[in-house]
Parts: structure tokens; C-alpha cells; sequence
């Protein structure tokens, strides 16, 4: 492989202003409001922490490269926390809880203030009540904590919704990936997910156009946990398989690497993350 740089090597070329203290989040205000959460004093759960629940709500909808950078710098594998060697957990509920929690909030107060009961002398209530309908489903389904363990020390990974099993794999199914889209300007733009068989995908950044950083930060947090990388094409030499399935010997989505050419780029490259 190429050499990539270490992480503090980004993270020290950061501004100054995006290093201060952030200003109060979802997270910090939900953990504020339910405690209880933070201690693991909901029935049925597991009393091992994994981490903070909602920390996946804190990433900004702006610069979030280095929201994400600045998290790998105090825990280096972000989003998980290492629970024993080799052993790392990821405790989160759904970002769907506050936004159905918003929705919901949204259309009682149009119905109970009256503002939308009429347009053009037509009733219209019926369409916040089934708002209100939304939101509440949307919460309810959220609010069961979601759990995923990557036991290196086994070679499985297992989630758990409540406390009950949904899957449990070989560590080939979970890997990062870094997911292309486009818009109607033809744009370019990049996530980083977290994803498995039977896992809801868990976006780490949201929509970017800085492909070299999002890679850079997608190697090195599936490096860090030790699970496979893919890059945003499907057969591309920039895929890190880390762990394959028993029995396998090619792959035809795993092109060979241009060394001399993919050395070039990352030590040209200034990764400002």
C-alpha cells in the first residue's frame, strides 16, 4: 500500500477557531434532558457503555470533515470505543428520533393553535394530523437503542436492537464506504458510511466534494477498527480488504494497485483535515 500520513500529522494543520469548544448540541441537550440514557438505566440494555448515544447527531451540516477529524483526534476509534483489545462497541439510537420528535411538535402546535384549518375555505387539518401521525411513528421506532459490537477476538461482528439479536457475521460483511452521488449540475459529492449486512447505514460525514479527505479519514477510521474499506467505485484499486470470505481467492471488484501512481497522490496531497 501507499504510505499515508499519520492522523495528528492533518489534524495539526486545523485553524485555530475550529479547534474551540463547540456550542451546545442535540447530544449534549438530550443527555442533559434523559440521564438516565448516559447510565445505562433503561431496562433491557446492556450496563456496558458504548459511548455517548447521540454523538452521531453532533456532526454539523457544515465543514463536517473536520467535525469528524477533530473526534478522531480525542477518540481514535470514533465512532466506536474500545471496550477490551481488539473489542469495540458502538452504543446510538437514530437520528429519526428527534427528527420525528420535531415533527410531531411541529404539526400539534398547527393543530392546536388552528393555523391550518382552512385554506381557500377547504378544511385542511387532516394534513398536519397525519403529520403528527408521522412524527409519533417515527419516534416510537427510533427510540430502542441500537448496538454493534466488532469482536476482532471472535472474527464476528453482532447488532442488537433492545438488547435482541438481529444479526451476528463474519467481520468480510461490516466495512466504511465512501458513497458517490450526484446533482443536477453534475457535482460530485461524497459520504462516509458505516455499513454491514443487515445494518442501517450510519453516515460519519455528510455530503462533500473533497474526495481526497473523505478517503483519507474512510482508510484511516477502517484501519483503526480493522475492518475492510471500499471505495466509491465498484472495482477500484483504492478498496482496502482487510478480511475476506472463507474460501475466497479473487474478487473481481479488487483491481490491481498502481502503486507508483496512488504513491504519487498521497504524498502530493495536503489532506487539510
Amino acid at each position: 500500500m501507499g504510505f499515508v500520513p499519520s492522523l495528528d500529522r492533518h489534524l495539526a494543520s486545523l485553524p485555530c477557531h475550529c479547534l474551540r469548544a463547540p456550542a451546545p448540541s442535540w447530544a449534549a441537550i438530550l443527555e442533559a434532558l434523559f440521564p438516565q440514557v448516559r447510565k445505562g438505566g433503561i431496562s433491557s440494555l446492556p450496563t456496558t457503555s458504548g459511548g455517548k448515544p447521540f454523538q452521531l447527531w453532533a456532526l454539523g451540516l457544515f465543514c463536517t470533515e473536520r467535525n469528524l477529524a477533530k473526534r478522531l483526534r480525542s477518540n481514535s476509534f470514533y465512532p466506536f470505543t474500545e471496550q477490551q483489545p481488539n473489542v469495540f462497541v458502538l452504543e446510538y439510537y437514530l437520528d429519526t428520533l428527534w427528527k420525528g420528535t420535531l415533527l410531531f411538535v411541529v404539526c400539534l402546535l398547527l393543530v392546536s393553535f388552528g393555523l391550518v384549518s382552512q385554506v381557500r375555505k377547504q378544511e385542511t387539518w387532516g394534513f398536519p394530523a397525519y403529520g403528527m401521525g408521522i412524527g409519533l411513528w417515527l419516534m416510537i421506532s427510533s427510540l430502542p437503542r441500537r448496538r454493534l459490537v466488532l469482536n476482532h477476538t471472535r472474527g464476528v461482528y453482532h447488532f442488537s436492537i433492545q438488547g435482541r439479536t438481529v444479526c451476528q457475521g463474519p467481520m468480510h460483511l461490516v466495512y466504511v464506504r465512501l458513497a458517490l452521488s450526484s446533482d443536477a449540475y453534475r457535482r460530485c459529492f461524497f459520504q462516509l458510511v458505516l455499513c454491514g449486512h443487515k445494518l442501517e447505514p450510519l453516515v460519519l460525514v455528510q455530503l462533500s466534494e473533497r474526495y481526497e479527505q473523505m478517503e483519507y479519514l474512510g482508510r484511516h477510521i477502517a484501519r483503526k477498527l480493522n475492518i475492510n474499506y471500499f471505495d466509491s467505485l465498484a472495482s477500484s484499486y483504492r478498496h482496502v480488504v482487510r478480511h475476506w470470505p472463507l474460501g475466497a481467492t479473487f474478487s473481481p471488484g479488487i483491481a490491481l494497485r498502481k502503486t507508483r501512481a496512488y504513491d504519487k497522490l498521497s504524498s502530493g496531497s495536503d489532506l487539510d483535515v
